[in-house]
């Protein structure tokens, strides 16, 4: 099942002028991934970009969560300390080619995407 709703997200991005979606915890990630992640103070962002297997950023503490998904995943964890998170964030975004320079059209859920998670991306 969740890989239709990934297939239907990748079609919806091939028809809406968008490279990528990014998500972070609610019901809209539950929903694409079956994974359950609440708000705090570190970070979780799921990203979909056309054409390749999601990514997710999230603090090592969650690994355990994406340790046995059915369905393929980037995983890029993150440690404790918060300096050394936005290094995950950025390997995430050059595996899936949407580094700043490459003008690339990304959507976020407008009401749910914080500005904690939007430095970051």
């Amino acid at each position: 099942m969740t890989q239709s709703r990934f297939d239907k997200l990748n079609a919806a991005l091939q028809t809406s002028g968008l490279d990528a979606v990014i998500l972070n915890p609610g019901p809209t990630l539950t929903h694409l991934t079956g994974l359950h992640f609440h708000l705090m103070e570190r970070p979780v962002v799921l990203t979909f970009a056309k054409d390749q297997d999601p990514v997710i950023v999230l603090p090592e503490l969650e690994l355990q969560k994406v340790a046995s998904l059915p369905y393929k995943l980037q995983v890029f964890a993150y440690p404790e300390n918060p300096s050394e998170w936005s290094d995950a964030f950025r390997r995430a975004a050059q595996a899936l080619e949407l580094t700043q320079s490459g003008g690339k059209r990304i959507g976020v859920e407008p009401r749910q995407l914080r500005l904690l998670e939007f430095r970051y991306v």
